[in-house]
């Protein structure tokens, strides 16, 4: 029985992913501006966020994933209504990092994880 249905549940994800409820922070390139959401599902390569303001994002942006003090470089791969998948690029430990290009990031972090 090869249906439609049945071909469209095949995932084509390269790496399964982890279900996941992690508080995030989506930032543009500069990281001057900022969105926050939550992350749904990740993988080393890819992830789900769901944000209130999804008209805001642009296609290429960094997640910064609150707890564990990490950030990607990533892309928006697909848009269904207040959820977005990305494709995650260099992952960056906000911990360690004194990139001068992350020090946006890593303050952006900082805020959030004293709350």
């Amino acid at each position: 029985m090869t249906s439609a249905f049945a071909s469209k549940s095949v995932d084509r994800r390269r790496v399964g992913r982890q279900r996941a409820l992690l508080a995030g922070k989506l930032a543009n390139e500069d990281a001057t501006s900022t969105v926050d959401c939550v992350i749904r599902n990740i993988s080393a390569d890819g992830a789900m966020i769901e944000t209130t303001t999804p008209q805001l994002i642009p296609n290429q942006l960094h997640l910064v994933q609150i707890k564990e003090g990490v950030a990607w470089d990533a892309e928006v791969i697909w848009r269904r209504g207040n959820r977005i998948g990305l494709s995650l690029g260099d992952r960056h430990d906000l911990r360690e990092s004194t990139e001068k290009q992350l020090r946006a990031l890593r303050a952006i972090w900082g805020q959030m994880a004293l709350r």
